[in-house]
């Protein structure tokens, strides 16, 4: 008779743990020496070069950036500070929105929109329809004979701005553009068009005013337009026209009232 002997394989188990646990080891030293040779190769790479989009910047915006950021960034591609250069960037008075990237090719990309004046601020300034005051990186621009002029005080040039654009939706139809608004530190305002006519505005009100005379001069008062030099709504119920060749004449609940 023939016997048939069958054995079992029983692996070690304390064996196969160290050897695992060898293998991992070995795999994470071999992980921190990709990361120690990653880094220093980092640290061998060149400063990363900037690179401007120049499409809407004038030659004094560019000259201007190109003198503060420099032609090559502080540290390589990988490195380099972005919120560091677009808050820099975003410092400069003249300049209402940045962004930078890094592209592996060209480095940094820097992509800078310069605000849009829509008017000249005191004698040294622009200001754009949001009431920012800036100065423009092109003195030359100050000298432009099309701006509108503002006189007030900084703090004041966003509500100028709001009254400016009101004024000008209401005034429109009848032809009449702002050429100069003057708001003193008593909020007391001066608006002069461009046909020459100037009319003054208290603080109380103002937007009512302005916006009730814009009506009347439409109408009622539609053929003396040519004839008034200056109107006053700083009277509680009237104002005082000063016409071109007469003297005052006071309207007091639409009746005229000569001085």
């Amino acid at each position: 008779m023939t016997t048939t002997s069958v054995s079992r394989f029983r692996p070690n188990i304390q064996n196969l743990g160290n050897a695992t646990h060898w293998i991992v080891v070995v795999v994470l030293i071999f992980f921190l020496l990709f990361l120690v040779s990653t880094f220093q190769l980092l640290k061998q790479l060149p400063n990363a070069s900037i690179h401007l989009q120049q499409s809407n910047l004038n030659s004094h915006e560019r000259y201007e950036l190109t003198k503060i950021l420099g032609k090559q960034a502080d540290g390589n591609f990988l490195q380099a500070d972005l919120h560091r250069y677009v808050d820099t960037l975003s410092n400069i008075g003249w300049v209402e929105q940045a962004d930078v990237r890094r592209d592996w090719q060209q480095g940094l990309i820097v992509n800078v929109t310069p605000r849009k004046a829509v008017a000249k601020f005191g004698s040294e300034r622009l200001v754009d329809a949001d009431g920012v005051v800036f100065k423009p990186a092109d003195p030359s621009e100050l000298d432009a004979h099309y701006w509108m002029q503002l006189q007030g005080d900084e703090k004041d040039a966003v509500a100028m701005m709001q009254q400016v654009q009101q004024v000008s939706d209401w005034y429109l139809p009848l032809g009449l553009k702002v050429k100069e608004v003057i708001v003193s530190s008593r909020m007391t305002w001066l608006f002069r068009f461009d046909n020459g006519l100037r009319v003054l505005v208290g603080n109380d009100n103002t937007s009512e005013k302005l916006y009730h005379l814009s009506v009347m001069l439409q109408n009622q008062l539609h053929t003396k337009l040519p004839k008034m030099q200056s109107i006053d709504l700083r009277y509680k119920n009237g104002m005082a026209v000063t016409w071109k060749t007469t003297n005052d004449t006071v309207v007091n609940d639409g009746k005229n009232t000569n001085n």
